[in-house]
């Protein structure tokens, strides 16, 4: 079910999966990110300039560790920044269209993928629109009107993408940015390793990089990082790609 709206993700077609050999250092570390984004994220109106044959992009991402007699104190865990609470409908993709945030949990609805249109009508690079789907299947829209594309790239976080993206008061609330540029301040500033994340709606889960522990995880929803290790960490990763398309004439 999790695979839902993603036909081309089997695609035999050559030079589109990918894998490689995987190695840190002692010392070695990796920020939190995500593994891939939706074209308007990646360069503006990324969504309506043309495409190479057969693009495709990351959808689902794999790795296997190598290190035998690993432990806590060795370091190198792959921490996943998960929700606190199961979607209620598939995440990472509908159609084209990425996911891009979430509708937190709260007593009268379950936790729901936020997901970017980017080519509604409206002006010319203001033609972004949010949407979610409920347990039902149903689609709503989080504003009446399309907003200006350049949005996209403001620092500040789930506070100015409220204002921005979002009409309803109970919405704004709720909503949170899987992957917000930050500001100067909001990079610098130090983070809660026990943090629930910006919103609140978030657990994490270490995993530790031991000889033969297979993880996988959609590429788009699932906000990860390395912590710090303390010797040579070993192992082969790679994503799963599904085909994109453009909506360039």
């Amino acid at each position: 079910q999790g695979l839902v709206d993603r036909p081309t993700l089997f695609n035999d077609i050559a030079q589109t999966h990918e894998m490689e050999y995987l190695r840190y250092g002692e010392g070695a570390m990796l920020a939190r990110h995500v593994d891939e984004h939706h074209l308007e994220l990646k360069r503006p109106n990324g969504s309506k300039l043309p495409l190479k044959e057969n693009a495709s992009r990351r959808s689902i991402t794999w790795l296997i560790y190598l290190n035998d007699e690993w432990n806590e104190e060795n370091g190198g865990q792959l921490r996943l920044h998960e929700r606190a609470y199961e979607s209620v409908t598939p995440v990472g993709a509908r159609r084209d269209d990425l996911q891009v945030g979430w509708l937190r949990k709260n007593a009268l609805y379950g936790e729901q993928p936020v997901f970017l249109d980017p080519n509604r009508d409206g002006p010319e690079n203001e033609t972004c629109m949010l949407y979610t789907i409920d347990s039902n299947g149903k689609q709503r829209d989080l504003s009446k009107k399309s907003w200006a594309n350049i949005a996209l790239y403001l620092g500040g976080g789930d506070k100015v993408a409220r204002k921005l993206m979002v009409d309803s008061p109970d919405d704004a609330e709720r909503f949170h940015l899987i992957d917000a540029p930050k500001s100067l301040v909001s990079s610098l500033a130090k983070k809660d390793p026990d943090s629930k994340g910006e919103d609140g709606g978030e657990r994490i889960r270490d995993i530790l990089p031991q000889a033969g522990t297979l993880v996988l995880f959609d590429s788009v929803s699932v906000p990860h990082e390395v912590l710090k290790t303390n010797k040579e960490r070993f192992g082969v990763q790679g994503w799963f790609h599904e085909k994109i398309h453009s909506s360039a004439s």
